[in-house]
């Protein structure tokens, strides 16, 4: 889940603040390395279930789109 919401929010500070295209492909690519990456191994080492690490990345994308949408809000 951490992983998730770390790199779900980088992500939208580098379209909120128009980062170019290929930096943020890159930054793209990365998150879904290191967000996979980390669950997979969460699995792998046995410290998690399968099932776990899907709710932490579904529990980490709601919380990011909360986090956007309000800023998003407030912002109006």
């Amino acid at each position: 889940m951490t992983a998730t919401v770390v790199c779900g929010l980088l992500l939208w500070l580098l379209h909120h603040y128009d980062a170019g295209r290929a930096v943020w492909r890159t930054a793209m690519v990365v998150a879904v390395i290191s967000v996979i990456g980390v669950g997979l191994t969460r699995v792998w080492l046995g410290v998690h279930w399968p099932s776990d690490v899907l709710g932490g990345w579904m529990l980490g994308a709601f919380v990011v789109t909360v986090a956007v949408g309000a800023y998003e809000r407030r912002r109006v």
